[in-house]
């Protein structure tokens, strides 16, 4: 019999060279193998007679061999199987492309099982192209039943694939569920073991997805404990208590250039209060594209400081950290508090009006003295790199981040084995149904107001060359006004792959023609810190007039200047990328456009149509996750191994609200876990997993 965590070199009948491909897939176990959910069933427990086959449906059919045989073709390397198989109803045609061995595989007169689906060809009538085939004189894996379609696995196909599963769970002892009989009772789910059994062998359709959820039940209450031990570990360790000055918070908002909304200023209150708190703040602000979320940081940064502490923001680029740096320096510098940058090739301390270069031995003793403003990107987590006086990290766009990364602030513990307080913004607004989920032990604070006198940006959907010169017009037209623009590419070096641009061969080309004597500056990921410094200052300058980019420019970029973007392979980008991209511009008074430029009109641009109707983040971040999933709104692509294998949260609300309840009601009676010890255990291992890159 074969255990749960037996490795596969104990199943039978599992070649050398299998077992090869799956341990480059990393399945190495019993556990790994059966983790793997089918993408999708076929239902072949129907079998037909021939005379009855429906036409575009998955059917079974008992049948013989009449005929079979290799037609002859034009094209080498390209084999055509003709076969006519047959039952007491009647006769019909199967045909396999590029399988010479079934010449050797079936003969006249031999007994078989077909599943697929059937077509009407208005040439050859009734056929089914390349179906299952099984032996009628063995058990079947496919026919007459409900066969599941495994997601591609290297060389290993489809039917090597179930015939291992089957072997498997054959001779699978049965398993202890991980979950306590009672939790898995009160949740209304099936026994693991059941579960496992639904999901690879099903009796009925129904049990799919009923064995699916108890997998979602599992990762979805496993990251919740995970998320609130670590929790509950930080706030065991205690918090520095930041004093909230009321007469400096005065001073600094009437200092401000701008009015504050009444979203930046609830959510900088919402802050304060926490930060008074002998417990770490654990707190995101939401706020959409251009709504102001960098003087919230500003603000708290501030707080932080008057209270005698230091701060750290972590950005997820060497261009946006830079930005920031600027930026907190401006509405910092009046009140005489010191900007350390500190990226991997740049570290500038502005401090009484002076910016000056250190070495990182200067930098690094800089930071120990404590009392200090550190911005950087990931650099900021390494030893030494951050001040032992730290009251706040700020993590600014969150989803942009490795899980790893944005643990590494959150449980830094300074000398006094205090943890600070977090702040974490993002530009994408996160759907509810993910919210639940995934910000579980987070306090919301969402910024939907955008400062007075923004403008909504218009956006246009357009397709190929005709489209192209009405954006490039657009272009010429605010260049002429003393504005500029920003020209999105999805590849940096020319290629021809289905027909996207790329940001050098754009220059070229554009320099010659549509925008031939414009000023035309370039910034991809390829180029060198101090490259992109050049390319970006020449740019917010006005050195510039259009400048040709990747989506390196997609968070932080702030020209107010830049009215007009267009973004090229616009069906290339998800919906909330691109609502990001078109960001940039929008951050002034004046009138902006945005131009989605398609490649063709195919159907699949009706999604991008929701850009046009709306500016606001939250309905289209919805519409991103019902098309793309949850991996592009929080990053989790970014997260070494993500603990979400089975989850769709568009599909998944209830069950993410059961396993967000039930993790609460355990963890309430039992904050360590220790009446669950091997719960305890496997929330500590997704913890160490999914922070662990």
């Amino acid at each position: 019999m074969l255990t749960w965590t037996d490795p596969l070199s104990y199943v039978h009948g599992l070649t050398p060279q299998q077992r090869r491909v799956l341990k480059k897939l990393d399945v190495e176990t019993v556990s790994e193998l059966l983790s793997i959910l089918p993408r999708r069933y076929d239902d072949y427990s129907n079998i037909f007679p021939i005379v009855n086959i429906p036409i575009g449906e998955s059917v079974t059919i008992k049948c013989r061999i009449k005929d079979l045989k290799k037609l002859p073709t034009f094209r080498k390397r390209f084999v055509i199987i003709r076969g006519v198989v047959e039952d007491d109803t009647g006769s019909i045609v199967i045909t396999w492309f590029n399988q010479p061995w079934m010449l050797q595989q079936l003969k006249i007169g031999d007994e078989i099982f077909v599943s697929g689906t059937v077509r009407q060809h208005p040439k050859f009538g009734r056929g089914f192209t390349s179906p299952i085939w099984e032996p009628a004189t063995e058990e079947t894996l496919a026919a007459g039943n409900i066969a599941p379609v495994y997601p591609l696995m290297g060389q290993v196909t489809q039917k090597t694939l179930r015939k291992i599963m089957k072997i498997v769970l054959d001779d699978l002892d049965e398993i202890l569920d991980p979950l306590p009989k009672g939790l898995v009772r009160s949740a209304h789910q099936p026994d693991f073991f059941e579960a496992i059994k639904f999901v690879h062998k099903p009796e009925i359709i129904e049990h799919t997805e009923t064995g699916r959820q108890r997998f979602v039940f599992n990762e979805v209450l496993l990251y919740q404990l995970a998320m609130r031990m670590a929790k509950n570990l930080a706030d065991q360790g205690g918090a520095p208590k930041i004093k909230f000055d009321e007469n400096f918070a005065k001073k600094f908002t009437k200092g401000l250039p701008f009015e504050l909304t009444p979203d930046q200023k609830r959510a900088v209150w919402a802050a304060a209060q926490d930060m008074e708190k002998e417990k770490p703040m654990r707190r995101l602000v939401q706020g959409d594209v251009g709504s102001g979320k960098t003087v919230v940081a500003a603000f708290c940064v501030a707080l932080v400081h008057r209270a005698g502490f230091s701060a750290a923001l972590m950005a997820p680029t060497e261009i946006l950290a830079k930005q920031h740096a600027i930026t907190l320096q401006r509405f910092l510098g009046a009140y005489h508090i010191p900007v350390l940058l500190m990226t991997s090739s740049t570290r500038i301390l502005f401090e009484n009006g002076e910016e000056t270069k250190l070495k990182l031995s200067e930098a690094k003793q800089r930071l120990k003295q404590g009392r200090v403003v550190a911005v950087g990107t990931h650099a900021l987590i390494q030893p030494e790199q951050c001040p032992p006086d730290l009251g706040l990290a700020v993590v600014d766009e969150q989803h942009r981040f490795g899980v790893a990364q944005r643990e590494a602030l959150t449980v830094i513990q300074r000398p006094d084995s205090l943890v600070p307080h977090l702040l974490s913004m993002t530009a994408t607004p996160i759907p509810r149904s993910l919210a639940l989920t995934f910000l579980g032990d987070l306090d919301v604070s969402i910024i939907k107001t955008k400062p007075a006198g923004r403008k909504p940006i218009k956006t246009n959907l357009l397709v190929g060359d005709s489209g192209r010169k009405m954006a490039y017009q657009a272009i010429r037209n605010a260049i002429i006004r003393k504005e500029q623009a920003f020209i999105v590419c999805p590849l940096i070096d020319p290629s021809d792959k289905l027909g996207m641009r790329s940001v050098e061969e754009e220059k070229k080309r554009l320099s010659f023609g549509e925008l031939r004597g414009l000023k035309l500056s370039t910034l991809h990921g390829k180029m060198g810190a101090a490259e992109k410094d050049v390319a970006m200052n020449e740019f917010k300058d006005g050195k510039a007039d259009v400048l040709i980019a990747t989506t390196v420019v997609e968070v932080g970029v702030d020209i107010p200047n830049a009215t007009i973007m267009c973004i090229e392979s616009a069906e290339r980008f998800g919906l909330a990328q691109l609502h990001q991209l078109r960001g940039r511009i929008g951050r002034s008074d004046k009138d902006c456009s945005c131009f989605l430029i398609a490649t063709d009109d195919s159907v699949a641009l009706n999604r991008l149509r929701v850009l046009e109707q709306t500016n606001d983040g939250f309905i289209i971040a919805e519409e991103d996750l019902k098309i793309r999933g949850q991996g592009n709104v929080l990053g989790l692509q970014q997260s070494g191994k993500s603990p979400f294998k089975y989850l769709r949260p568009a599909d998944d609300l209830q069950i993410m609200k059961l396993g967000r309840d039930l993790a609460l009601e355990l963890m309430e009676k039992d904050p360590e876990l220790a009446s669950v010890p091997i719960l305890r255990d496997m929330a500590n291992e997704i913890r160490q997993t999914a922070h662990g890159e």
